[in-house]
């Protein structure tokens, strides 16, 4: 292939202008059509014999480029084009390379003041060395990338400290004062990444007072000196307005927690940035709690959305062979109870997940969120209930439903936090003797979830959006554990995030609705809350995660500059 890429030639064709002109939909379903136009001597695939609504049988498919190259016709110059037209994988208006989740590089600077090593005992400075690394030694167990460029003690090492921190291009910055040490110090560091966030750690060697101590034990505790006046400093130069301060010993185990946390929720913020979302279909007709500001998502929680035209899964779906779906089928009815199921219905399931997945892949998505009522459902005669669960076991990709993006969000957050995919809920009922609130979820989630995994059956969707069969969902209710409940939403005075502290109550059976469900009892009395949570105005839908998570998310809601609403 001609590393030369030109633009395509103009070509009268009154045809393909009234296509451009009817929409993006039009024009890729006639592309598609040309694409699959008989060759000589080539006999036509069979139409279905399935019943599918508007769906062929699955023939050859079309040989793709592989990732990273152009697609061209024989005799054609090599084109660039939009991932909405583009028969390739190398798009004018996305990226190549999926950005993949990255730990943040945190600097820690530790500092002395060099007055004391000739005012005290010989070994003052290695012993206050000692504390700095004993710092640094804790700090790993919390933080998986530290750069220490050493004790810094004079102007030369602060400058040292400060270009060697750069050189590594280091994410955020940790303070550790080891002695009174004059601002001076620290400004000298931190010029040379003055765009990166503080984190101060206000430490000393005990959380008791030494009763007997000597001034030189006292200088050796003397951070706190150090850091008021820092602090002070930085408030008059209007530097790190957002300084976030630790205090806890030298070996509080609470201190580090802290300190992990708040590393974590920065890391997850950063990576919000580059996290692409994909939209198929539009947001329920009606849930106007679900509407969205790509812009304002943009530029106050930082993801991209972009939006997919249905067209692209609809493809992928077609195109579904017997072998691209054979071992889902086969997986699927050997791990799970089917009840009222036929084949039909776990083979389109199956079609499905294979779509979204290769849709997905394709234009190198994070997350997706989808209108499954009277769209795709209505599109392809299936749920997207096994796919949401076989992505979600999976762990690389993040699904949901209703077009909820800002939910979508709110589970990507959870998702980088922890590792696992949470679960998508709406609210349900509630219980006074409990302390309860019953959740109610759209058929899918981990099944690492269920309280018992043999118990958990797979039935027909209960709610019938143009389904060709009975559909697909599951029916099993979530283990016992820890919660944290969440979701966002932009409303009149911007936005905004809900944060849930809870725990899942032991359900032994699972409630005969041919749904997902979840008992989670509250901090707070639940008619209060209730009364609160629809005051405040937030979303019908609520992301479960497993494990408190009510610090890392308060971090991210100051991150973004937004209200955090805490139960």
């Amino acid at each position: 292939m001609s590393e030369a890429i030109q633009a395509r030639p103009e070509q009268s064709n009154p045809e393909e202008t009234r296509l451009k002109e009817s929409g993006p939909g039009e024009l890729e379903e006639s592309r598609l059509k040309e694409s699959k136009q008989e060759e000589p001597g080539e006999s036509r695939p069979k139409e279905s014999k399935r019943g599918e609504p508007g769906l062929e049988e699955p023939g050859s498919k079309p040989e793709e480029p592989e990732l990273g190259e152009l697609w061209s016709k024989p005799g054609e110059p090599e084109v660039i084009e939009s991932f909405e037209v583009a028969r390739g994988n190398v798009f004018g208006d996305l990226l190549s390379k999926r950005s993949e989740p990255r730990a943040l590089k945190v600097g820690l600077v530790t500092v002395g003041f060099f007055e004391y090593w000739r005012m005290f005992q010989a070994s003052f400075q290695e012993d206050v060395r000692n504390d700095m690394t004993l710092v640094y030694e804790n700090l790993k167990r919390h933080v998986k990338h530290v750069v220490w460029p050493g004790l810094v003690h004079t102007l030369d090492t602060a400058d040292e400290a400060g270009r060697r921190l750069k050189e590594e291009q280091v994410d955020l910055v940790i303070y550790v004062a080891g002695t009174y040490c004059p601002d001076y110090m620290a400004i000298q560091v931190l010029s040379h990444i003055r765009e990166v966030p503080v984190l101060l750690f206000n430490t000393q060697g005990a959380n008791r007072v030494n009763l007997s101590g000597s001034y030189a034990h006292m200088m050796r505790n003397s951070g706190l000196i150090a850091n008021t006046q820092l602090a002070a400093t930085f408030r008059k130069m209007g530097w790190y307005p957002d300084l976030k301060v630790v205090v806890g010993a030298h070996e509080e185990e609470a201190a580090y927690a802290e300190i992990g946390a708040y590393v974590r929720a920065y890391e997850t913020y950063v990576g919000l940035q580059s996290l692409n979302i994909g939209v198929i279909g539009h947001v329920f007709r009606g849930m106007y709690d679900f509407e969205y500001d790509k812009t304002m998502i943009k530029g106050t929680l930082g993801p991209n959305v972009i939006s997919i035209q249905v067209d692209h899964l609809l493809r992928q779906f077609r195109e579904a062979a017997d072998d691209d779906i054979r071992d889902i089928v086969s997986a699927t009815k050997s791990r799970f109870n089917i009840v009222g199921l036929g084949d039909d219905d776990i083979e389109r399931s199956a079609k499905f997940y294979y779509a979204l997945r290769s849709t997905i892949e394709r234009f190198r998505l994070d997350a997706v969120t989808l209108l499954g009522q009277h769209y795709t459902e209505e599109k392809t005669g299936t749920t997207p209930y096994l796919a949401n669960t076989m992505l979600h076991e999976e762990g690389r990709y993040v699904v949901n439903t209703e077009g909820d993006v800002h939910g979508l969000i709110m589970m990507c957050i959870m998702n980088r936090l922890t590792g696992q995919t949470p679960a998508f809920a709406e609210w349900g009922e509630y219980d006074e003797t409990l302390n309860a609130i019953l959740m109610i979820h759209h058929g899918y989630a981990n099944t690492d979830y269920a309280t018992d995994r043999g118990t958990i059956k797979v039935n027909r969707s209960p709610e019938q959006w143009g389904l060709a069969g009975k559909g697909f969902g599951f029916e099993y209710t979530l283990k016992p554990g820890v919660v944290t409940l969440g979701h966002l939403i932009n409303d009149a005075e911007g936005y905004k995030m809900l944060i849930v502290r809870g725990k899942a109550l032991h359900v032994p059976d699972n409630i005969p609705c041919e749904e997902i469900t979840a008992l989670i009892q509250l901090e707070s009395p639940v008619k209060s809350f209730l009364a609160a949570l629809i005051k405040e105005g937030f979303a019908h839908h609520c992301i479960i995660a497993y494990g408190d998570l009510s610090e890392e998310l308060s971090q991210i809601a100051r991150f973004m500059k937004i209200r955090a609403c805490v139960y």
